[in-house]
């Protein structure tokens, strides 16, 4: 699922750059001061373990290697990153130019949810290559322009202001209609290359599939390595290897994930929530959302909501 910072080593002088902090929205296009503080000089970047999100090469070229797979970079070509992508940027030509859209896990989650499963969203992560068609092109930079537009229109209202709310909901949508093209033409592309994977892609591909289907369920890692007949230590280290994450970071990122996300977008109340995590009791749930949200459910929803 999904994530990150994204390879925009350089954007149209135009092109406007929005803080993730704007109207406290999920996602955010991607500076090159960004990209180039996070590089720190070495050519490699860990993307973000709660961001994901895409580049869209517009002109201009890059060889840039993705999870130590070397991809040529041309315009028309469109990148997805998931979290704790490796990347190391080898070259890249002066008027390299594109759209990067960096996006926090929690808003992408609930939208790959209804649409993909597991297996589709490793796919993503192995072969993160789709080269769009010039219509294809055309329709995802229509799609972020208007998106652009109404998100200037936000950021000169007020949470006061009439409207604020209709057209903040529309910039949401707007946003989730993007993942969503961006999901079909994933889908609908033939031009994915196959990746030959090791023992230790295998492990973590199925551990990834199997947390897709059961986080809500299980969330000790002694459940996903023993699905695989492996000691929890090993099967732990093959995670760290393979992702720069261990195995209960990638479970509790995906329980939390979701927990905001149900916190936010349902009126379930924090009992019926602790029994869909399959928590023994309300107050287990608690404690497990403040271990790493640092605060209790009741505050985050009331926050959440502009109540507090």
């Amino acid at each position: 699922m999904w994530v990150l910072y994204y390879l925009s080593l350089s954007l149209p002088s135009n092109y406007t750059i929005l803080d993730m902090s704007l109207n406290n929205l999920p996602f955010a296009y991607v500076s090159v001061d960004e990209i180039a503080d996070a590089l720190n000089g070495t050519g490699y970047m860990t993307t973000s373990f709660h961001m994901c999100g895409f580049f869209l090469c517009q002109k201009g070229s890059a060889d840039v290697s993705i999870n130590d797979r070397m991809y040529h970079i041309q315009s028309g070509d469109i990148y997805y990153y998931t979290p704790s992508t490796f990347l190391y940027v080898a070259s890249h030509s002066d008027d390299l130019e594109g759209i990067g859209v960096k996006c926090s896990f929690d808003f992408v989650l609930p939208l790959l949810e209804k649409v993909v499963d597991g297996k589709h969203v490793l796919r993503m992560r192995e072969n993160p290559r789709v080269t769009l068609t010039p219509e294809q092109q055309a329709d995802v930079e229509q799609l972020i322009d208007t998106l652009r537009t109404r998100q200037r229109l936000l950021k000169e209202m007020s949470p006061s202001d009439t409207g604020y709310g209709a057209l903040e909901h529309l910039v949401l949508s707007l946003a989730g209609s993007i993942f969503h093209e961006l999901i079909y033409l994933y889908a609908i592309s033939h031009q994915i290359d196959s990746k030959p994977t090791d023992t230790h892609d295998r492990i973590f591909n199925a551990f990834i599939f199997s947390l897709f289907k059961n986080y809500k369920q299980k969330r000790e890692v002694s459940y996903y390595a023993e699905e695989q007949c492996l000691s929890p230590r090993y099967f732990s280290s093959v995670i760290k290897e393979k992702s720069g994450r261990s195995a209960l970071q990638w479970i509790a990122q995906m329980v939390i994930s979701s927990m905001r996300q149900r916190l936010r977008d349902t009126d379930l109340t924090i009992k019926e929530l602790s029994m869909e995590f399959n928590f023994p009791s309300q107050s287990f749930f608690g404690k497990y959302f403040k271990q790493y949200v640092g605060t209790s459910p009741k505050v985050f929803r009331l926050r959440e909501r502009g109540e507090i």
